[in-house]
């Protein structure tokens, strides 16, 4: 087999599972029939052997996830299956403790995942809500929050991918236990540890392939689990096993060794010292050129999100136009350009830029969002320099025949070189 950087691939936008490097694949499918020269793969040996291959390749995915993270020594890293959903009810069964009340900020349906699953264990508050203000959804500040001193801890989801609103900045709620859902924030942009009583991210996005859940937890709060936390939920169990963590029961091994190359080929691509400040940079750039198209679609795109809190990574929208236009945008779909989500939870379109999108996906995404603009409405005038739709449709036309159909246009060269060309539709 070829190697995957010698192959077509197509651009994968989907909420998950998210691209992968292809760096990445070929490290994975090199080293997967036979690791390390031993005639055996990784998925045949056993996690029991001490030092051995299996935990090697545990204890090297976690030491990359301390040192890109900067996890401080008081806190614990650990593998568990089960994904964010199996997480969504190991917060309380960990966490509450003595109480029996928890306090939940709603900003959307992953936010809501969270409490129907925490509700099976205790009293949920919900102590803010996304409001629309202005016309506009934002997340209202700390401040405003209805904080119960009687609550165990307090939730959020990092990036509520449905809604498309993120928490850009670390939230500071001074001692109260704050724990975070970040499936489709982390290794995004640098995280402060210590704000967190502990944070959870499933793979499928920028971690890995999906099928392990990655758990950083502070060392003290091991024992506030509730008695009836079952093993393969249980922090402390998966934190205190030996001679490493997360050998509480078979860890899901592919999963991690995966998840170990995505996480070494972040150092390679991004440094190994400020990893995720340079990641950041990137995730940043590429998020702000394509809210930047839908912001000057004259509402032919239409983004509801403050600024403040949109996501940089799952860009949601609607159109401006009847519904016809969504069903058209599923027909301009290239073969290069595969899964630009219908997400029906919101009625929308969404676009997910996970860091194994290489930059050249990203620019044919902005293409695609250009081209069906034009092809459906003739918008986006500010892209094209002489201000004349139709020289964009017909970029294969003269200046001249553009100059007779619209005598007041002054079209340019530069124009017709942008190679912009009207997308099929339905």
């Amino acid at each position: 087999m070829a190697p995957v950087q010698e192959r077509s691939r197509c651009f994968n936008f989907s909420a998950g599972p998210a691209m992968l490097p292809d760096l990445v694949l070929d490290k994975i499918v090199g080293e997967l029939g036979d690791y390390d020269g031993l005639g055996m793969s990784i998925l045949e040996m056993g996690h029991r052997d001490a030092g051995g291959p299996v935990q090697e390749v545990l204890q090297e995915a976690t030491d990359c996830v301390r040192h890109i993270l900067g996890v401080p020594s008081n806190y614990a890293v650990i593998w568990q299956q089960g994904g964010a959903h199996g997480q969504f009810a190991a917060v309380p069964l960990n966490l509450l403790r003595d109480k029996t009340q928890a306090d939940y900020v709603d900003t959307g349906v992953w936010s809501r995942r969270a409490m129907n699953e925490a509700r099976k264990f205790c009293t949920v508050r919900v102590c803010a809500e996304l409001r629309e203000e202005g016309g506009r959804l934002e997340v209202p500040p700390v401040s405003e929050w209805n904080l119960s001193d009687e609550s165990a801890y307090v939730h959020i989801c990092g990036n509520d991918t449905i809604s498309g609103v993120e928490f850009l900045e670390d939230l500071d709620l001074g001692d109260r236990l704050l724990v975070a859902d970040f499936t489709s924030t982390l290794l995004s942009r640098p995280v402060n540890i210590s704000r967190y009583a502990a944070l959870y991210c499933s793979a499928g996005k920028n971690l890995g392939p999906a099928g392990v859940c990655l758990v950083v937890v502070r060392r003290d709060l091991l024992d506030f689990a509730l008695p009836q936390t079952p093993m393969v939920l249980h922090w402390k169990a998966a934190a205190e096993t030996s001679p490493i963590p997360s050998l509480a029961n078979t860890p899901p091994v592919f999963s991690i060794f995966a998840c170990g190359h995505v996480l070494k080929g972040l150092r390679r691509s991004f440094g190994d010292v400020g990893t995720l400040d340079n990641v950041k940079r990137r995730t940043q750039r590429r998020a702000s050129a394509v809210y930047k198209i839908i912001d000057e679609s004259n509402g032919f795109y239409i983004n509801k999100v403050a600024s403040a809190v949109r996501s940089q990574t799952t860009i949601c929208f609607t159109f401006g136009r009847d519904a016809t236009v969504q069903r058209q945008w599923t027909g301009s779909i290239t073969d290069t350009v595969k899964p630009t989500d219908l997400e029906e939870a919101f009625g929308g379109i969404r676009i997910c830029l996970y860091n194994g999108l290489p930059d050249e996906a990203v620019d044919e995404v902005l293409r695609l969002l250009r081209d069906f603009a034009v092809a459906e409405s003739g918008g986006l005038e500010k892209i094209c320099n002489c201000k004349v739709i139709t020289c964009l449709d017909t970029c294969s036309r003269s200046i001249k025949a553009i100059k007779e159909e619209h005598p007041t246009a002054s079209p340019t060269r530069s124009c017709l070189e942008h190679n912009l060309r009207p997308m099929p539709v339905l």
